[in-house]
């Protein structure tokens, strides 16, 4: 083994905010998912690593961290859940894999699993398999397993080499044709090779702590000891354990592993690596065969990310469609970096997409106030951290694009322009177009429109709005939307290769700003529940001249922190399952505020 300088202890404090730091069995749980999103943001990287596709399942009720895995020897999907109850032991993660229907292994698996992978609904559950505790049993593997010490980090899983049982009664299912024996009694139902499931994944997520950590593992040691259960359904195996540890002195291998079976193998650094084992990724942070994207900056690769300029009036969908595009490409492998605009002082988008993406948002005042000047800061920020795919500028829905093209064009030595995507509602649009001159000019610079919420509009609305729009935009591409949700493919072609139209940044002159139509904001701090009938009141009353309102609010028909947003023609409430700040708030947008919205009539 080649010398080499072990994890320094400040390795840590770059993946974790200091404040995580002072609880170590929370900052493991951190570690676990900072590791395999990190991992994931260089494309060359992810591929050697063996990652696929990362999800965030985000479920009311659920300790955040649990994540959905697809990684290249797997056609189906692996799930890391949060164990609770683990204080003082680290952070422990159940491991579940969920076959592809069409997958051999499947036949491994028990009957019921099997009739689960084959229901229509089983990707729906899997997407959010926190809220279907069924899927974690009947496909469950093994655990992961990481603790956090003041000198370094122990990674550890382990597995049965078989889950497998009989079912002393038999199994019979309902067939097409009628009842069928589908396990005659006392032959077996299950007999999966979970260890060998397991060890895929976590050979993975090993290589995955090396690279990110920036350093080799210091003790690797393996046990194995009998898994007896008293009932004699299951049938007798074996159970492993792995555990591998990252420190920057010596650590005693014994210090995080079973009670009992002695250690099979037990390696230090610098012994020779178990040649068994010296195939494994997990020995080396640099990764050969990653590509000139492992190091872009140092090896000089001119890779630049593309940019979105995301507009559109207020309620118009924009985050809706964000959401979309950023799973779509965390599907294609590609990461997406945000630069998030609320106009107001304080911002709810950020909190209702996604977290699987990177973001800086720029509040208190609309992007051409407030981010036009800052953006390069804005990017440079972005750059220091990740190595995006795609940045999108989401700006408020009053912001005027042609305010920021002159700085977008300044910043061709670090992006490549993509796009301005405009939205517009389908059924606010026309009138929305007639009233105010910013909604007139984010559709006359845009080369992507979308005409949003086509459910809620018959078609001859959409094709009054489109004969409007061709007449502001002639020359822009049209879709019409449901939800914001669309290929990025049919937008902007195979690979974001569509050009751009370039004569946008031509000089625009003065243009107009909110500020032009007298739309104004009120942020208003909510000390107590909401009665939800008052407050529809006192938004009727303003008529046309409220414009949006959205927030986190409690109501006194409702339990628990609740997402409110309204935008003309629309009004939605829904439990809002983001970690609860305690902030709760409302952002009032619209004309003449001052005699439009009297903020006492709803406290």
């Amino acid at each position: 083994m080649t010398e080499t300088t072990l994890m320094p202890h400040w390795q840590l404090n770059s993946l974790l905010p200091p404040s995580l730091m002072a609880d170590l069995d929370e900052a493991a749980f951190e570690l676990v998912r900072a590791v395999v999103i990190r991992s994931t943001y260089i494309p060359g990287v992810r591929h050697r690593l063996g990652w696929c596709g990362i999800h965030e399942v985000v479920a009311p009720g659920s300790r955040p961290g649990a994540i959905t895995v697809k990684i290249n020897d797997r056609p189906g999907i692996f799930a890391l859940n949060p164990v609770t109850g683990t204080k003082g032991r680290g952070s422990r993660f159940s491991l579940s894999y969920f076959p592809a229907p069409d997958e051999e292994i499947l036949e491994n698996f028990s009957i019921q699993a099997g009739i689960q992978a084959l229901a229509p609904d089983f990707l729906d559950k899997v997407r959010q398999f926190c809220l279907h505790p069924e899927l974690t049993d009947l496909f469950h593997i093994g655990f992961i397993e990481a603790a956090m010490e003041d000198e370094g980090v122990f990674l550890a899983f382990q597995a049965c080499e078989r889950l497998a049982w009989t079912s002393t009664p038999g199994i019979v299912i309902q067939g097409p044709k009628g009842p069928v024996q589908a396990v005659a009694p006392g032959n077996i139902d299950q007999n999966l090779p979970a260890l060998d499931i397991a060890m895929d994944f976590f050979s993975s997520l090993a290589a995955a702590f090396t690279y990110t950590l920036a350093s080799p593992p210091s003790i690797f040691y393996t046990q194995r000891k009998k898994w007896n259960l008293p009932s004699p359904v299951f049938q007798q195996t074996h159970e492993q354990r792995w555990t591998l540890g990252y420190f920057s002195r010596g650590k005693q291998a014994g210090a995080f592993g079973w009670t009992g079976p002695k250690p099979i193998i037990v390696w230090e650094a610098p012994d020779p690596i178990p040649k068994a084992h010296e195939d494994k990724l997990w020995w080396s942070p640099d990764l050969a065969g990653a590509g000139n994207s492992l190091d872009k900056k140092t090896m000089g690769i001119s890779d630049k990310p593309r940019l979105i300029l995301l507009t559109g009036f207020l309620g118009t969908g924009k985050t809706s469609f964000l959401d979309h595009f950023i799973q779509a490409q965390t599907t294609a492998n590609n990461f997406v970096a945000v630069v998030q605009n609320e106009i107001g002082e304080k911002g709810l988008d950020a909190a209702l997409l996604d977290q699987t993406y990177a973001v800086t948002q720029m509040d208190e005042g609309c992007v051409c106030c407030s981010l036009s000047g800052n953006l390069r800061g804005a990017l440079a920020d972005i750059f220091d951290r990740f190595q995006p795919d795609f940045i999108v500028l989401e700006t408020t829905g009053l912001a005027n694009p042609a305010n920021i093209l002159g700085e977008i064009d300044d910043l061709k030595d670090i992006i490549e322009f993509g796009s301005i995507t405009t939205l517009v509602d389908s059924q606010a649009g026309i009138r929305t177009l007639e009233r105010f001159e910013v909604a007139r000019d984010q559709v006359r610079l845009a080369d992507v429109i979308l005409i949003n919420k086509c459910d809620l509009e018959p078609r001859q609305g959409h094709d009054a709005l489109k004969k409007k729009i061709h007449r502001l935009n002639p020359a822009a591409d049209i879709h019409l939307t449901t939800h914001g949700q669309i290929h990025p493919g049919l937008l902007y072609g195979v690979n974001f290769r569509k050009p751009a139209r370039q004569q946008l940044f031509s000089p625009m002159g003065t243009n107009a700003t909110h500020a032009n139509d007298r739309i104004g904001t009120r942020l208003i701090d909510l000390k107590a529940p909401l009665d939800e009938a008052r407050l529809l009141t006192a938004i009727k009353n303003g008529g046309e001249m409220i414009l949006r309102v959205k927030g986190i609010a409690e109501f006194t028909d409702y339990t628990g922190p609740m997402v409110f947003q309204y935008a003309p023609g629309t009004c939605q409430v829904s439990e809002f399952s983001g970690p609860d700040t305690g902030d709760r708030f409302l952002v009032v947008i619209g004309q003449d505020l001052e005699k439009s919205f009297d903020p006492r009539s709803i406290l």
